[in-house]
């Protein structure tokens, strides 16, 4: 991820030197790739820039941080959807927009949770058949829950299935 954004002029000079290493994208690849489980990645550190503490760019204008965060979505998403796997796409474009809406309502409780449970649902995904498919409708069924009631709690066992992602509250925490 840093290499794509040192490639980019306008963020070079801001890249800094993470104080720890933050990374959800090891915990889905497989079914990812490593370059879009890095995109994966870039979408969590455009996440960071838009609403909580990024870990390789130090920006202090607020404007450039929402910029920087929009070009770490795009290329995120960009590598990401190189797989074609519809149900990761759609489930990382849910992420963003509903931790943004979690972001804007201050529930910043939720979004380690949510980014957890995508993570795992996205990991599950390459299991076989049967409980891949399982694994999904749970996931989707813990989404409607947040979406139509702001109900975390259904979120919680399926981040439960992950490693421990040391720093992540920290990080997103406003």
């Amino acid at each position: 991820m840093r290499d794509a954004l040192a490639a980019e002029p306008a963020l070079a000079a801001s890249i800094r030197e993470p104080a720890a290493a933050l990374l959800l994208a090891p915990l889905v690849s497989p079914p990812l790739s490593p370059e879009q489980a890095a995109g994966m990645d870039m979408i969590l550190e455009g996440f960071l820039l838009h609403h909580g503490r990024p870990r390789h760019l130090e920006l202090a204008e607020r404007g450039r941080q929402v910029l920087a965060g929009d070009y770490c979505y795009a290329h995120g998403l960009v590598r990401v959807a190189d797989a074609g796997d519809l149900f990761v796409i759609e489930a990382l474009s849910d992420l963003i927009s509903l931790g943004a809406g979690l972001a804007a309502r201050g529930r910043t409780d939720a979004l380690a949770p949510l980014w957890r449970a995508t993570a795992a649902a996205i990991a599950a995904s390459a299991g076989p058949g049967p409980e891949a498919a399982r694994a999904a409708e749970r996931f989707l069924a813990a989404k409607r829950a947040l979406q139509d009631d702001d109900d975390v709690g259904p979120l919680g066992p399926i981040a439960a299935a992950l490693p421990p992602t040391p720093g992540l509250e920290a990080a997103l925490a406003p």
